[in-house]
C-alpha cells in the first residue's frame, strides 16, 4: 500500500516538528551545563551593561593598582579554566533521567562548546578593556592590560585545545589523558579518573578556604579585599560557584531529584529567620545575635544627644543668632545655605563632597567661611555619604586635628578608595551562605560598607579619632554651629514613608513639626549609632546593600520596621530641604541676645544648593526620543506599574525643587557636573581619571560652556566675599546644563 504524498503543510509541519526536537535535545545538553553557560552571561551583561564595572576597570588598568590588575589577569585564567573544566567534565556523564546526555546527541557541540565558554570568560574582558581603551583620552595603560588580558585568553585557548599535546612534550601525562583511555559515557562521578577527582577536591577546599578567609575580620582590617579588586573577586566567585553548581546539577540529574528548586524553596524559607542585617544601633552592635536577631537596647538606654531637645526651628534660631554675632558689623542680608545632595552612589557621594570642599577651601581665609553658612544639608543615598565626610572634615579639623591636605584633597584621597571589594566579597561568600542557613550566623555585607568607610577614614587620617566610627551625635559636641546639621533621608519598607535621621528633636514629646509624616531615626534607635551606619542607612540601594532592620521598641505600632536608600522616596533630598527652609522662614520667637540686635536686626538670604550628580538632558532631547520611538514601549502592559514607581521618585523632588525655585524669598541654585569624557557610574568605587574630570569641572570652565559648575561656585564664594550685596547674574538660571558644551 503506497503512501499518500504529503502536501506542502504536512512538509511543513513535519519541519516544524524536527525543529522542535533539535532545539529540545540542545536545551537539554545545554541544561547539564547551566552554570558554566552562567558564569560567562553574568560575567558579559556585567561587563556591556553596567556601568560600575567600567569605573572598576578603569581604576585597576589607570590608577596604577598593579596588584588588583595582577589578580585580575590571574582569577581570568582561573575562572575560565574552571568554567571549561566543569563543563567538560559533565557531558562525559551518562545521566538516565537526560537522554541528551548520551554521547551521540551533538557530540561536537559537546567536544567545542566548553572550550568555547572557558575561552570566553578573559575573551570579554580583553574585549571590554580594549573597547575603554579605545575611547579613553589616556589609553597607553588601558590598552597594556587589554594586551595583557588578550595573552591570558590566548594562554586559555592553547591549552584547552592543546592539552593532550601539551602533555606529550612535556611528560606530563597528568594534564591529560589520550583519546583513547578518555571515557565519555560515566555512569557516576566515582568512575572519573583519579586526576579529575584530585582537581575537583582541590577546588572543594578552595571554596571553604576562601569563604574563611572573607569570614575573618583581620581579611578585611589588612585591606585584602581592596587588594585584590572587584572583578577579582566577581570572577573567583563565579569559578567557584561554576563548581558548586555542577556538582548540585549532576547530583539532580543522578538521583533525578530537582535539588535547585528544593534549594530555592529552602531558601524562601530559611528567609524568615535567617535576617542577619540589624541596623548598628552602637560601634560595638553586630548585625547579627547568637542564632537569632541582635538584642537592640531602648533609644532611652543610650548616651542623649545635647541637640535632642530642639526641633529644627529652635535649633536654627540659636545657630542664627550665633552666626550674627560671628558675622563683621553691617547691614547688608546674611547668606543662609541649605544643601539638598541628590543621590547616586560614589558618583554621589564625591560630587556632593568635592563641590562643598571647594567652596570650603575657597572661603578658608574669610572672617566667617562657606561651611559656617550652611545650615543644613539633606542627603540622599551617596549624597549622604558625601555629605557625612564634608562634616566629618570640618569636624575633625574643628577638633584641632592637624591635616596638611586641602580639603579637597582629604576628601579626593578617602572617597577614592575601593568601597566595593568588601562589600562584593561579603555578599558573594558568607552572605550568600548565609540565606541557605535559617539562623543568622554571618556578619552582613552592610557592615562590610560601613567598615570599608571607617578604614578609609583611619588610613588619611593616622594618629586622629576615626570619625566614621563615633557616635553620630559627636560631630556636634565640639562645635555645633560650625558643622552644618544632617538630614540623612531613608525610606521604610513597611509603609514608604521617609525616615530622617539628624540629632534634633530625638527627646521632645513630640515628633519635629517641620518635617510631615516622616519618622525620626533617632527618635527610634537614638543617634549613638556610628556615623558610618547612619551614612549608610540612607544609602542601602539593593541588592548591593539590605535592608536594614530595625527594632523600634514600640507597642501599638510596627516593631519591626526596614530601611532602605532614600531614593526610593525621594532622590533629590529636595522634600526635606524644603520643610526645612518653611521651619527657617518661620522660625519660633525667642529672645534676642542684647538690644542692638533689637534696634539693629540682620536680615538674611535663603539659597539652596541644590547637587545633581549627572548632567542634565534637555527636554528636546527627551521629546526627540519619543517622537523616534512614536510612542511604542516593550511589554508596556507589564512594565508600566514598576516605570511609574520608579518615576514618581523623581517626580517628587521636581516638585520640592519647583516649590523652591517659585518662593519668593528663596534662591534656588544647582550646581551639577556636565559630561565631559567619561560618565561617572553609579556604585562604590571611581577611577582617578572620572574624579580628575569631576574636580576639572570645579576649577574651571573651559571647553564646558558658558554655565558650568566652575562659574556657579565662583557666584557662592563672591556672595560671600562682597558680604551678600553681590546680585544674580541674569544667565545664571535655576539648573545649568552646559549647553554649549558637545
Amino acid at each position: 500500500m503506497t503512501q499518500a504524498p504529503i502536501g506542502p503543510l504536512g512538509r511543513w509541519m513535519n519541519w516544524l516538528q524536527e525543529t522542535w526536537e533539535r532545539m529540545r535535545r540542545l536545551v537539554a545538553v545545554l541544561a547539564i551545563v547551566r552554570f558554566s553557560l552562567l558564569i560567562p552571561a553574568v560575567l558579559g551583561v556585567t561587563l556591556f551593561a553596567a556601568d560600575q564595572m567600567v569605573s572598576i576597570l578603569e581604576a585597576v588598568g589607570e590608577d596604577g593598582r598593579l596588584g588588583a590588575g595582577l589578580w585580575l589577569l590571574a582569577t581570568a585564567a582561573f575562572a575560565g579554566l574552571v568554567v571549561w573544566y566543569a563543563a567538560r567534565t559533565m557531558l562525559r556523564f551518562r545521566f538516565a533521567s537526560n537522554p541528551a546526555s548520551d554521547p551521540k546527541v551533538h557530540p561536537r557541540l559537546k567536544r567545542m562548546l566548553p572550550r568555547v565558554l572557558g575561552i570566553a570568560v578573559p575573551a570579554l574582558l580583553a574585549a571590554r578593556v580594549a573597547l575603554l581603551a579605545y575611547g579613553s583620552t589616556t589609553p597607553m595603560r588601558l590598552w597594556i592590560f587589554a594586551g595583557a588580558l588578550a595573552l591570558v585568553t590566548g594562554a586559555v585557548a592553547f591549552y584547552v585545545v592543546q592539552r593532550r599535546m601539551i602533555a606529550e612534550r612535556t611528560g606530563l601525562h597528568m594534564l591529560a589523558e589520550s583519546e583513547q583511555r578518555e571515557r565519555h559515557a560515566l555512569s557516576r562521578y566515582r568512575d572519573l579518573p583519579n586526576t579529575t577527582l584530585r582537581v575537583f577536591y582541590v577546588l572543594f577546599i578552595a571554596n571553604v578556604v576562601v569563604l574563611a578567609l572573607f569570614m575573618w575580620p583581620q581579611f578585611y582590617r589588612a585591606g585584602a579585599p581592596a587588594m585584590l579588586g572587584a572583578p577579582a573577586i566577581l570572577l573567583l566567585g563565579l569559578g567557584l560557584m561554576a563548581v558548586t553548581g555542577s556538582l548540585l546539577v549532576y547530583w539532580a540529574n543522578h538521583y533525578a531529584i530537582p535539588i535547585i528548586a528544593l534549594l530555592v524553596l529552602w531558601t524562601a524559607f530559611s528567609s524568615a529567620t535567617n535576617d542577619n542585617h540589624m541596623v548598628r544601633v552602637t560601634s560595638s552592635s553586630k548585625s547579627h545575635g547568637v542564632f537569632k536577631r541582635a538584642k537592640t537596647p531602648l533609644a532611652g538606654r543610650l548616651k542623649e544627644s545635647a541637640l535632642g531637645g530642639d526641633t529644627v526651628g529652635s535649633y536654627f534660631n540659636e545657630w542664627w543668632q550665633n552666626l550674627v554675632q560671628d558675622e563683621p558689623p553691617g547691614n547688608e542680608p546674611i547668606p543662609v545655605f541649605v544643601i539638598a545632595a541628590d543621590g547616586g552612589g560614589i558618583r554621589a557621594a564625591y560630587w556632593t563632597a568635592a563641590v562643598l570642599a571647594t567652596l570650603e577651601d575657597a572661603t578658608a581665609m574669610n572672617p566667617v567661611p562657606f561651611s559656617r553658612h550652611v545650615f543644613a544639608i539633606s542627603g540622599v543615598s551617596g549624597g549622604s555619604f558625601g555629605a557625612v565626610a564634608f562634616d566629618a572634615v570640618l569636624a575633625n579639623r574643628a577638633g584641632g586635628a592637624p591635616v596638611g591636605a586641602s580639603r579637597l584633597e582629604e576628601i579626593d584621597q578617602m572617597l577614592g578608595e575601593d568601597f566595593l571589594s568588601p562589600t562584593l566579597g561579603t555578599g558573594l561568600f558568607p552572605d550568600l551562605l548565609q540565606r541557605f542557613i535559617p539562623w543568622p550566623v554571618f556578619d552582613d555585607r552592610a557592615m562590610a560598607m560601613e567598615q570599608s568607610w571607617e578604614r578609609a577614614w583611619v588610613s588619611f587620617h593616622p594618629g586622629a579619632r576615626c570619625r566614621f566610627c563615633e557616635p553620630f551625635h559627636n560631630l556636634w559636641a565640639e562645635s555645633p554651629h560650625r558643622v552644618p546639621m544632617l538630614f540623612l533621608n531613608s525610606t521604610v519598607v513597611e509603609t514608604g514613608q521617609r525616615a530622617i535621621d539628624s540629632p534634633l528633636a530625638t527627646t521632645t514629646a513630640t515628633p519635629d513639626p517641620a518635617f510631615s509624616d516622616a519618622l525620626s531615626v533617632g527618635r527610634l534607635i537614638g543617634t549613638e549609632l556610628p556615623v558610618s551606619t547612619a551614612a549608610h542607612l540612607s544609602a542601602r540601594f539593593t541588592y548591593v546593600s539590605p535592608a536594614g532592620l530595625i527594632d523600634t521598641h514600640r507597642s501599638g505600632a510596627p516593631r519591626w520596621l526596614r530601611l532602605v536608600d532614600g531614593g526610593y522616596f525621594d532622590n533629590s533630598g529636595a522634600v526635606t530641604a524644603q520643610e526645612i527652609v518653611r521651619a527657617i522662614l518661620h522660625p519660633p520667637v525667642a529672645k534676642p541676645p542684647d538690644a542692638e540686635a533689637v534696634a539693629k536686626p540682620r536680615s538674611m538670604r535663603v539659597i539652596v544648593l541644590h547637587l545633581p550628580n549627572e548632567e542634565e538632558i534637555p527636554s528636546a532631547g527627551l521629546n526627540e526620543a519619543q517622537r523616534v520611538s512614536r510612542g511604542r514601549v516593550w511589554l508596556s502592559e507589564m512594565l508600566s506599574p514598576v516605570r511609574a514607581l520608579m518615576h514618581t521618585r523623581g517626580a517628587r523632588g521636581t516638585q520640592a525643587v519647583a516649590y523652591l525655585q517659585g518662593e519668593a524669598k528663596v534662591q534656588l541654585l544647582t550646581i551639577r557636573p556636565c559630561r565631559v569624557h567619561l560618565n561617572a557610574p553609579l556604585g562604590w568605587i571611581l577611577s582617578q581619571q572620572v574624579r580628575r574630570e569631576l574636580t576639572t569641572q570645579l576649577q574651571s570652565c573651559q571647553g564646558l560652556g558658558t554655565d558650568c559648575a566652575f562659574k556657579r561656585l565662583k557666584w557662592v564664594t563672591d556672595q560671600l566675599a562682597h558680604d551678600g550685596t553681590m546680585p544674580s547674574p541674569p544667565d545664571l538660571e535655576a539648573s545649568n546644563a552646559c549647553s554649549d558644551h558637545k
